[in-house]
């Protein structure tokens, strides 16, 4: 084989070394970047969680407080109900006593 052969044949292998290696340094890359973009998820996913546990806190207090307003009001109404109660029979005494001076 004439040194003019071999020439074109080590360019083609040369060129062939050099896909070969690009492909190679493709691959490495992608777990590279696998690798950096799971770190972002993991840090997007904490932020995520740390909003919503903040999150469940505000309404875990709401909460509270509804309870707290529905156990006031429950309380309010049980004196309203007594306080009714009351009113009514001052106000049938009231009738009687009327009703009396009428008959009597």
């Amino acid at each position: 084989m004439s040194t003019d052969d071999r020439i074109p044949r080590l360019e083609n292998a040369l060129a062939t070394l050099a896909e070969l290696s690009a492909d190679h340094n493709r691959r490495i890359a992608r777990p590279e970047e696998a690798f950096v973009k799971l770190v972002e998820l993991t840090r997007n996913h904490d932020e995520v969680m740390d909003q919503f546990r903040a999150a469940q806190a505000e309404s875990e207090r709401k909460i509270g407080a509804l309870a707290d307003a529905q156990i006031r009001t429950e309380d309010a109404l049980k004196q309203l109900a007594e306080s009714q109660a009351h009113t009514d029979r001052r106000l049938d005494a009231l009738i009687d006593i009327i009703r009396g001076e009428r008959n009597g």
